[in-house]
């Protein structure tokens, strides 16, 4: 009886930083769906693996690293910032499906920081791109800036994801320099 030679990845690229072991009835669209992940991208990511339609028992993928969630992280001060700037990140299931992350911060008014009206909030997933939002601010003084950005169900938040807070010129269309930042690691969010 002919078994199959188990197929191993030499290495994972940067964002697949895990392995998944094929069991019995697994196809590209069913690991695709568990790691929240595009069929193209675990493709691409195997090339170990010549037909994406064979699987077999014992193959080991290359998937996203996991990001268990919900989970926070702490967004760190950069630069000179007033006294009491900080802020938070929520990475959490979305309410219309797929991922979500909520940023909330205690931030001065933007023009502290040059000719700024707004703060945007954005997350850069490595190998996919970023996604950003507007921040709204509180009534209390200073207020608390807050949003939601929800990601594309095809996006999944991935170890090394960045999460900045920025001064934005709503006029102008420019970002200042960020002043907040947080890191989201494999394992384990902090």
């Amino acid at each position: 009886m002919y078994r199959q030679q188990t197929r191993i990845p030499g290495n994972c690229p940067q964002g697949f930083l895990g392995r998944y072991t094929v069991i019995p009835g697994d196809t590209f669209y069913t690991i695709a769906q568990m790691f929240r992940v595009r069929i193209e991208a675990l493709a691409v990511n195997n090339p170990h693996i010549p037909d994406p339609n064979v699987l077999f028992p014992g193959d080991i993928l290359c998937v996203p690293g996991l990001v268990p969630y919900p989970c926070c992280t702490f967004l760190q001060t950069q630069g000179s910032v007033p006294f009491g700037t900080g802020g938070v990140a929520y990475v959490h299931f979305g309410p219309r499906g797929g991922q979500a992350v909520s940023i909330m911060a205690t931030l001065p008014e933007p023009r502290v920081f040059g000719n700024f009206d707004k703060y945007t909030g954005e997350i850069i997933i490595p190998g996919t791109g970023s996604f950003r939002n507007q921040l709204f601010a509180t009534s209390e003084a200073p207020p608390t800036w807050s949003s939601r950005i929800e990601l594309p169900t095809a996006a999944s938040v991935t170890p090394n994801s960045r999460v900045l807070v920025r001064p934005f010129n709503s006029l102008a269309s420019t970002s200042g320099a960020p002043v907040l930042e947080g890191i989201i690691l494999a394992g384990n969010c902090q």
